[in-house]
């Protein structure tokens, strides 16, 4: 079977995995299933979609360099990788867990491929090569979204301390001139 079939008709095994190793994990542990799974179903989907469009040497080239790759099989895979992101960022997740949860995610998936003893099939390398790409290419933009989200947090708060303090620097500042 290739992968991407084995991915779409093993979501499931595929997520118990994936909650087993995000409750071991900071905040994973005392969060309900569904929001241990939040956005991962989708994000397999998503790859094993991504997996199976069809993809120029050209495509190939500027996706394996990190370069935009459109299409609404990768947009899909985006969408779910920074709703993910986000969602683990306001759960409590640091970014080391994040990247954490798709390195189990990738070896899960592997493992249960191979398990199940897929007859060898001369795709198998351009099969491993696609379904490596699109989830590098989730935890870019997962990483992407979570460190732009910390960003803007980080900022708004900056903005609000230094609003905040203006007035009493003021004040301090002119009864020290006077």
């Amino acid at each position: 079977m290739r992968l991407a079939d084995f991915i779409l008709s093993n979501v499931e095994p595929i997520l118990a995995e994936w909650e087993i190793f995000a409750r071991s994990i900071g905040a994973g542990e005392t969060i309900n299933q569904l929001t241990v799974r939040d956005h991962a179903g989708q994000i397999l989907q998503a790859t094993a979609r991504d997996m199976k469009s069809a993809q120029t040497p050209a495509e190939r080239s500027k996706k394996s360099k990190g370069e935009p790759h459109h299409g609404q099989d990768s947009d899909a895979l985006d969408g779910a990788s920074d709703m993910h992101a986000i969602d683990r960022l306001n759960l409590g997740f640091d970014m080391i867990e994040v990247m954490s949860e798709y390195r189990a995610l990738r070896a899960s998936v592997l493992r249960l491929w191979h398990e199940s003893m897929p007859g060898p099939d001369e795709r198998d390398v351009e099969d491993l090569t696609r379904f490596n790409e699109s989830i590098d290419q989730s935890l870019a933009k997962a990483v992407a979204s979570y460190t732009k989200r910390v960003d803007q947090a980080r900022d708004m708060f900056l903005d609000i301390l230094s609003h905040d303090l203006r007035n009493p620097l003021s004040a301090i500042s002119m009864s020290a001139y006077v």
